[in-house]
């Protein structure tokens, strides 16, 4: 296990009803003025924001609103965010809705606190994430409504720049949320294939942190992560057959949040190379996060799966149940994969990009051109990951595979 340091300061409200504490608890964390900000889709047209605002008036809280969030949000609409906060003496920023608008809101949250483009914090120089200064941000607040990114609880924000179809990420604890309220009915209307992108989005960023390349055991946090593989997999299995149920949507909104708070991430590092190939993807072709991750991780799986084949052994064994093969390790591995795919499949998740409309069959130069673009952390070698340090020419076969 490696030296650590975890802090998770949102404060979680889970349960029936908990969004209509929404107004008292903005006060509770000094909010006077607030910015409400939605997608203007289903949460506005179902009564959902106009609810909440009743609640954030009663407690004395005045209301600004912004709408407009679209998946894979951007960076035009947290520019207008900012500007109408300031303008408005808005003291406080809510997020109504789920990753997207989370992110959008986080965005516009550390921007008002910055004298610069709020954009510096999302790109590189030379290759190199940009280190930029700046005040503590302004407080924000989510009412969840869809179990996927962790945004609700996390350091990670995701920002597209819609001209360059370049999509970036700004990880700082300065823009953790201060509470996040989860209500699991209210996930309850969405639709099965929103669900299921966010089963695997959960999944995922355990995944990132569950395959490490390091000596030494780390059985605790090995533990945390598949108890949210099986979470994920047992209660997404009953959501296909049964939206409503309360238990599997609250299982699952509550492994949402602690899949990207750092908890199973503790004692190891991160890996993410998944994660930032998928960014390219969803920003060249605008496809959503959970099902573009869906087809690139088990494409991942299998390009770097031999660089540590023990920890792929042992989420073969306790997590995908399959015998282990004494006398072919490998196989072992490869039938865990299939199995993986055969999930996300039964979730109703593509698996190859060819699956995907946005996608279909893509050429060579069209991959080499995502996997150049692809936000390089290695400096030292100008690669991604940590299981595996990978390079264009690397991240080329990995869409290959996903083809």
């Amino acid at each position: 296990m490696l030296n650590f340091s975890f802090v998770s300061p949102t404060r979680l409200v889970v349960g029936r009803d908990t969004h209509k504490q929404t107004g008292e608890l903005i006060r509770q964390y000094g909010g006077t003025k607030a910015l409400v900000h939605h997608d203007s889709g289903y949460v506005k047209t179902c009564g959902l924001v106009d609810e909440i605002i009743g609640y954030i008036k009663e407690a004395g809280v005045e209301v600004v609103e912004l709408g407009g969030v679209v998946p894979n949000p951007r960076l035009d609409l947290v520019y207008e965010g900012i500007d109408l906060c300031r303008k408005e003496g808005v003291d406080f920023i809510l997020a109504i809705g789920g990753g997207s608008t989370i992110d959008s809101a986080k965005a516009i949250a550390i921007g008002m606190k910055y004298d610069g483009d709020v954009w510096d914090m999302f790109i590189e120089d030379d290759g190199v994430v940009r280190a930029v200064e700046t005040e503590p941000c302004m407080p924000l607040g989510v009412v969840l409504t869809i179990a996927a990114t962790g945004s609700e609880a996390s350091n990670s924000c995701v920002i597209t720049k819609e001209d360059e179809n370049l999509k970036r990420f700004c990880d700082n604890d300065l823009h953790r949320p201060v509470f996040a309220v989860e209500n699991p009915e209210l996930t309850m209307t969405l639709p099965a294939y929103q669900t299921a992108a966010g089963v695997v989005d959960i999944m995922s960023h355990s995944f990132e942190r569950y395959f490490y390349n390091a000596k030494g055991g780390n059985e605790f946090t090995d533990r945390l992560c598949e108890a949210v593989f099986h979470t994920c997999m047992n209660c997404g299995r009953i959501l296909v057959d049964d939206p409503m149920n309360y238990d599997a949507r609250a299982n699952i909104m509550v492994a949402s949040t602690y899949s990207h708070n750092g908890l199973t991430g503790m004692g190891r590092v991160g890996d993410f190379a998944s994660h930032l190939i998928e960014h390219e993807l969803s920003g060249e072709f605008d496809v959503p996060h959970g099902a573009g991750l869906a087809v690139i991780t088990p494409a991942w799986m299998k390009y770097v799966y031999k660089e540590n084949p023990e920890i792929f052994l042992k989420w073969a064994t306790r997590v995908m149940g399959v015998d282990m093969d004494f006398e072919n390790p490998e196989s072992t591995i490869l039938q865990a994969i299939a199995r993986l795919e055969d999930f996300f499949r039964f979730l109703g998740m593509p698996v190859r990009m060819s699956e995907m409309p946005e996608v279909g069959i893509i050429g060579e130069d069209v991959m080499r051109r995502m996997a150049e673009r692809v936000r390089i952390v290695n400096a030292e070698d100008c690669t991604i990951g940590a299981f595996k340090h990978l390079n264009a020419d690397d991240i080329v076969e990995i869409f290959k595979l996903a083809q």
